[in-house]
């Protein structure tokens, strides 16, 4: 095994060191072209306390989400400098740099002052911690450098056309520059933007699909409290806006008392495990229930840990549930919350995320149906036990299934999809599990019921790592008929900013007063799917010409019409979008700088298509679905 480690970190030593041939290269015919020409003999630019530098070349634009751009190198002579080719971001950039034998790609980060500790402590002008560069020598001549942001969360750098460097990288990106650092020699060339490419989009209504019930998550109640009075108005606007009607619970579970008459008492909430936080889960608010009914919304219980006088540790040491006193605390609830919100709630879950031998399973299902329907609670929905990840989700699935009475039972499949995080770099990868789990789970409608970024290795605020989940969203809906869509929390306190950049879409914020704000970009691509698709809407099938455009379509029965379409490719795309006697009045845009702006919709043309253009790493909603608006009568606390 040792001498197999050595061979192959001798071959990696070797690929570093040794020159690589470059290929022969062919300039593009099509796309947009910027020249440039940075002359070491031209004027040159004084920077205060630097040294100076030929004129460096600035392109107007702002890059999006996700790109292609290649410099073809016309005339080059590096002489005694070097090409710098600078992106830069909000938390990050990266560098290209090249002479005239070797190319390196540098990723840095800066935006902690914590990187001074990891420097040595010696402050910068400015903090700065940079990866270990990873270089190229080549032989011939160096024509053009391409370098690309994928869907796939990694940056490639294409020399002549060929890709030497490929990195995972979750950095967005949004500024671009070209520097030359030379005494003597000079840059002349081309900065090529890919042209649009046309890409076509058809519905067929005669393929319908699942029912949309709705989109929604985890508010709690403990971060709802810390919004001032401005904050909880806000907070409800954004709620009916975002369309964010579903409540669903994470009740009181280790500290809800025999008596089950705290199960909204704040002080009796527990502190969650994200780090150093303050109590944040296991607690309700029914006034909050309250209005959540009022506003047309749903409401979803399950418990996680069960109350102590519910559980008991069988031979094995393992915890398990006292199937009456379960069905108590179920019932229970149920009650209370009838009392307190003039209903119970509609859906109840078995139990979130913990593993329970399955003739436990399918005894707390008959057990819990039949306590339901005792206490008259016959309407009450019943949900299968939902996994963290979609790998055991079909095992779970299969245990349930295994007793046909268990199945006939239940009302809903559900599952979180938390393994989707192990695809990032490879989106499409999870398609084998999503169609296990459609076959496993068929006959049964689906409940989505959290998914949200909960890897320490992407807690990351940017849109890139929003986009990545954009894509899940989109096969949840299309792949697997997902009914229903949750993000883990939809409003949550937290202390340290990184828990709440991924497994929140919005946060108190102190510093502005108290109200709730977006914590990352994952609300703005959550929204482009949950502001528009209502409820009662029903998916009916599309087809593209394109595997990296993603589409969906919805319509409901007074005519109402969305489709999202979310463009992956490193290109544009000219859309040429048909539906016959669809009608569309406006069109939301997201991307690293819109978040859910509103713009009309583009006018049809005589034939009745519609065209316009998605920037790479976009997503566009096409609409005649009516935004939700706070009633005037709700406008208060």
């Amino acid at each position: 095994m040792r001498l197999l480690l050595c061979i192959a970190c001798l071959c990696l030593f070797a690929q570093e060191t040794s020159a690589q041939r470059l290929p022969e290269w062919t300039p593009p015919t099509k796309g947009q072209l910027i020249d440039f020409n940075i002359d070491a003999a031209g004027p040159r630019l004084r920077r205060w306390g630097a040294s100076d530098l030929p004129t460096p070349f600035y392109p107007e634009e702002f890059l999006p989400g996700l790109f292609q751009r290649t410099l073809l190198l016309d005339d080059v002579d590096f002489a005694d400098g070097k090409l710098q080719w600078i992106f830069t971001g909000p938390h990050g950039g990266l560098t290209v740099v090249a002479d005239g034998d070797s190319v390196e790609l540098v990723m840095r980060y800066y935006d902690s002052v914590g990187y001074n500790l990891v420097n040595g402590g010696k402050p910068g002008r400015y903090t700065e911690w940079r990866a270990k560069p990873a270089t190229t020598r080549y032989e011939g001549k160096l024509r053009a450098i391409t370098v690309a942001m994928d869907h796939k969360l990694g940056v490639s750098v294409a020399l002549n056309g060929r890709v030497w460097h490929h990195k995972t990288c979750p950095l967005d990106l949004t500024r671009h520059q070209l520097r030359f650092t030379g005494s003597r020699g000079h840059l002349r060339g081309r900065l090529h933007m890919p042209e649009p490419e046309a890409t076509t989009v058809e519905m067929d209504t005669s393929q319908r699909h699942q029912k949309i019930i709705g989109f929604g998550g985890i508010a709690t109640p403990t971060a709802y409290a810390q919004l001032s009075p401005e904050g909880r108005q806000q907070w409800w606007r954004l709620v009916v806006e975002f369309n964010l009607l579903i409540q669903r619970e994470y009740p009181m579970g280790v500290q809800l008392n025999r008596g089950m008459d705290n199960a909204d008492r704040l002080s009796d909430a527990s502190p969650h495990y994200y780090g150093d936080n303050f109590p944040n889960g296991e607690v309700s608010d029914f006034d909050y229930l309250k209005k959540i009914r009022r506003l047309g919304g749903e409401i979803w219980f399950e418990f996680w840990k069960l109350p102590p006088w519910a559980v008991r540790t069988d031979s094995q040491g393992k915890s398990r549930p006292i199937i009456e006193q379960y069905v108590r605390a179920m019932v229970g609830y149920c009650r209370t919350c009838q009392e307190r919100t003039g209903a119970p709630p509609d859906v109840v879950g078995i139990q979130n995320e913990v593993h329970q031998p399955t003739d436990v399973w399918h005894a707390m299902t008959l057990a819990l149906r039949r306590g339901l329907d005792e206490a008259g609670f016959k309407d009450v929905r019943i949900h299968m036990s939902d996994s963290g990840t979609l790998v055991d989700g079909i095992r779970r699935a299969e245990a349930f299934r295994s007793n046909e009475k268990v199945w006939d039972t239940i009302d809903y499949s559900a599952t979180h999809m938390y393994d989707y995080q192990r695809c990032f770099t490879d989106p499409d990868r999870y398609d084998s599990h999503l169609k296990k789990w459609k076959e496993v789970a068929r006959g049964k409608p689906f409940l989505s019921t959290e998914l949200c970024v909960n890897s320490g290795a992407y807690q990351w605020p940017g849109y890139r790592l929003a986009f990545s989940m954009g894509q899940l969203y989109h096969k949840n809906l299309v792949m697997v008929d997902a009914s229903a869509l949750c993000y883990c929390w939809t409003l949550l306190n937290v202390v340290q900013p990184s828990f709440g950049w991924t497994r929140t879409l919005m946060v108190p914020d102190p510093a502005e007063g108290f109200l709730p704000v977006a914590s990352s970009h994952q609300l703005r691509v959550f929204g482009a799917f949950s502001r528009r698709i209502r409820r009662d809407m029903v998916r009916v099938a599309t087809k593209t010409s394109s595997d990296d455009l993603l589409t969906s379509a919805y319509e409901d029965a007074d005519g109402h019409r969305t489709v999202v379409l979310l463009n992956r490719s490193i290109r544009p795309r000219e859309i040429r979008l048909r539906w016959s006697d669809a009608t569309f009045e406006q069109l939301e845009q997201v991307d690293p700088y819109s978040p859910n702006r509103v713009l009309p919709a583009p006018k049809p043309a005589k034939d009745g298509t519609l065209r316009w253009t998605i920037p790479p790493g976009a997503i566009h909603t096409l609409t005649s679905a009516p935004l939700g608006s706070l009633p005037e009568s709700e406008t208060g606390q």
